[in-house]
């Protein structure tokens, strides 16, 4: 009875999805929706989830400057209100915003790019050089949390289903939405969402739940 409700599940999802969606490529950056751009930074974990910015530029009418200098851990990012300057050093906060709206993450002395703020399953990036003879290219790497208070890992299926090894039918959707690890950065464009938390979602929905009991 267990598999004949699975079945009828994914099934259900499957069709609903296929009539519905349009999957973009890749990934679609985005900043809090609806929040005013400027710059500021995320003390807590818990900041960024409640979308709580401080020393941002929007709270002020002072003269306002943001300086994260470089990419490495040596320097603290420095923020200018009017005659104060407040240092801030990387490693003692979560991330930051910068003025384009988009948010980072501050991870184990890496910068990492927030691709989905407002989802559950946080997916990032960064980028690195590939040097291969007579073809040295830029290439971007993706990794994924459980959410903002949780560690860092490669996005790939294998990784996800470590991660949530209780939820049995997020991992059999995996496999059915995803053929390759390529795939898990696609986009939802129905509902403005990444097809990967989309999928989560749908595990977490009563009928999903009763089709494991």
């Amino acid at each position: 009875m267990k598999d004949k409700y699975f079945f009828l599940m994914i099934s259900y999802f499957v069709l609903s999805l296929a009539a519905k969606a349009q999957i973009a490529g890749n990934t679609l950056d985005m900043g809090f929706v609806g929040q005013k751009n400027s710059e500021g930074v995320f003390l807590t974990a818990k900041d960024f989830t409640n979308c709580k910015i401080s020393f941002s530029q929007s709270l002020t009418d002072r003269k306002y400057k943001f300086h994260l200098y470089d990419v490495s851990f040596r320097t603290p990012i420095k923020i200018v209100i009017g005659d104060n300057v407040i240092k801030l050093d990387k490693d003692s906060i979560f991330g930051y915003r910068d003025k384009k709206n988009v948010c980072y993450r501050f991870y184990n002395k890496v910068i990492y790019k927030i691709l989905n703020p407002d989802e559950k399953i946080l997916l990032y990036s960064t980028t690195s050089i590939k040097d291969e003879p007579k073809n040295i290219h830029r290439i971007t790497n993706y990794f994924f949390s459980r959410n903002a208070d949780c560690p860092l890992y490669p996005l790939s299926k294998w990784n996800l289903k470590t991660v949530f090894c209780k939820n049995i039918n997020f991992n059999a959707l995996l496999d059915v939405y995803f053929p390759d690890d390529k795939d898990l950065t696609a986009f939802y464009n129905a509902e403005k969402t990444h097809l990967l938390n989309r999928v989560y979602e749908m595990c977490e929905q009563p009928l999903c739940k009763m089709s494991c009991k």
